[in-house]
This record gives structure tokens, sequence and C-alpha cells, in this order.
């Protein structure tokens, strides 16, 4: 597997937006141009990561299993009942 494609995200070693090494030393600046294909990045700038993962992170915080959540899932325990 290339090191730099994770998860069918193609860019893993480096930001859509921000400037330094990798493009992850310095958040996005005011009218600094982001990567032309986000969905392919799997973080943002320096700390944040994208509109993808977070989507991906949320589904799996909501309906995930027990291998990703512990000990219930945000589904189980909005229908919870002591």
């Amino acid at each position: 597997m290339d090191g730099n494609k994770i998860a069918g995200f193609g860019v893993a070693d480096r930001g859509c937006c921000g400037i330094g090494r990798n493009r992850g030393m310095i958040t996005c600046l005011p009218f600094q141009r982001p990567c032309m294909n986000r969905n392919s990045y799997i973080f943002w700038d320096a700390f944040h990561p994208t509109e993808r993962v977070n989507v991906i992170l949320g589904k799996a915080a909501y309906s995930g299993g027990a291998d990703l959540v512990h000990p219930m899932n945000i589904q189980q325990l909005a229908a919870w009942q002591p």
C-alpha cells in the first residue's frame, strides 16, 4: 500500500491549505488558495481534518460498533433507558 494513500484518500502526507513543511506547520491564511480536490486530503491544515474525515468520524461516533466506540455509540446512548 502506498504510504501516501490511506483508506481511499489520495493525500495523507500534507495539508490541503496551509504553509510550511507539508503544508502543515501553519494554518490556512486569508486569501491562500486551498487544494483543488479537498476530498482527496485527510488534513485541511496543520490542525484540522477535512470535511470528508469529519463525516467519517461523525458517522462512526453516532452508529459505530464496539470496535470503534465503547461502551456505546451516540445512537445507543440516545435510546438508553436506565
